[in-house]
Order: C-alpha cells, then sequence, then structure tokens
C-alpha cells in the first residue's frame, strides 16, 4: 500500500524516527531541567502530551514491523498498530503515570522513628503518671503523652529522651548534653 507514492512501509518508519527524536529530546528535557518541553495537553484529551508522543511511537513500530516482517494487509496491520499503541499508551497512563503523579511528600511518621530524639516537656510528668513532651519533627512539631523511664518526676521545660515508643504514649529520661 502506498500514500501519495510513498509506500507506508516508510511512511511508519518516518513517523518512528520523529517521534524517537522527540521523546529523546522530552527525557533528557525532563531531566536536565525538571520540566518536560513537550507536555503539552489537548483539550480533547485528558491526558499529557507525552502519552500521545508515546503512543504514536508504539503505533508506527508495530506499524512498521508489521508491514516489514508480516504477510498481513496493511489495513490490519494499521488496526493492529492503533490497538497496540492505544494499549501501550494505557498502561503507561494507567499504572505509571497517573500513580506516580498521586504520589506526594508524607508528613506522616512512623512512631517507632521518634525512639532517640529529644523533646521538651510541656506538661510535667508525675511519679507513676503522664505528662506531655514536645517533639520536633521535619514536617513541624508532634506532642505526645509522655511517662518516665525511672518513675522519676520530670518537670515542666526540662528536656528528655525519648527511650521508647508506642502509639499511645512515648517513655522518656531525662537528657543531658555531654556537652553542657
Amino acid at each position: 500500500m502506498t500514500i501519495f507514492g510513498i509506500p507506508i512501509e516508510t511512511i511508519y518508519y518516518y513517523i518512528l524516527i520523529i517521534i524517537g527524536i522527540l521523546i529523546v529530546i522530552d527525557v533528557l528535557s525532563a531531566l536536565i531541567f525538571s520540566v518536560s518541553i513537550i507536555s503539552f495537553s489537548l483539550d480533547l484529551l485528558p491526558v499529557p502530551g507525552s502519552v500521545l508522543l508515546y503512543f504514536l511511537g508504539a503505533f508506527s513500530l508495530a506499524g512498521f514491523l508489521g508491514e516489514k516482517y508480516t504477510s498481513l494487509s496493511s489495513i490490519n496491520v494499521l488496526i493492529g498498530s492503533v490497538i497496540f499503541g492505544l494499549i501501550f499508551a494505557f498502561i503507561l497512563y494507567f499504572g505509571i503515570l497517573l500513580p506516580l503523579s498521586r504520589t506526594s511528600d508524607s508528613i506522616a511518621y512512623v512512631t517507632k522513628d521518634l525512639e532517640g530524639k529529644t523533646g521538651v516537656v510541656i506538661t510535667s510528668i508525675p511519679i507513676d503518671g503522664f505528662g506531655e513532651v514536645l517533639i520536633e519533627m521535619n514536617a513541624g512539631k508532634v506532642a505526645k503523652a509522655a511517662k518516665s523511664n525511672q518513675n522519676e518526676p520530670i518537670s515542666l521545660g526540662e528536656t528528655v529522651i525519648i527511650i521508647d515508643a508506642t502509639d499511645a504514649y512515648i517513655v522518656v529520661s531525662p537528657y543531658t548534653s555531654f556537652l553542657a
């Protein structure tokens, strides 16, 4: 089959080369500048333009290989190429790009991460009782219920080190700096 006197295999090949170059430029620009140059969005499609590039790349690759190495008719190769391109773009968008776009840096912490950190007593800790300790974290400050490690009172404003941490409370001990 020919289009405007050019064999369709050649058209698939030219599309593959052009789209391949654009994909390489897109990936390199994203790596170097942290921004995709070809990050356009079409009003008709709710997906990024790079997904369209990958669809066209998969489509043209399947078309070129189908024309070159199979005895199928050009219409069957075209239909198969469109299906292959759509499946590839679908997997890329819904399997990789969309889940990645929904992830974010979390400000949550694991309770066991508190062990070894220091904090300041904001509600004094009595003997055999609970008080409250303010711990400074990367994303802000966390106040946790606390009890003394050795059942000794710890007064307001004292610096403590966290010995053990559970979801309900932390176990602390008075902290003395080696530098003081």
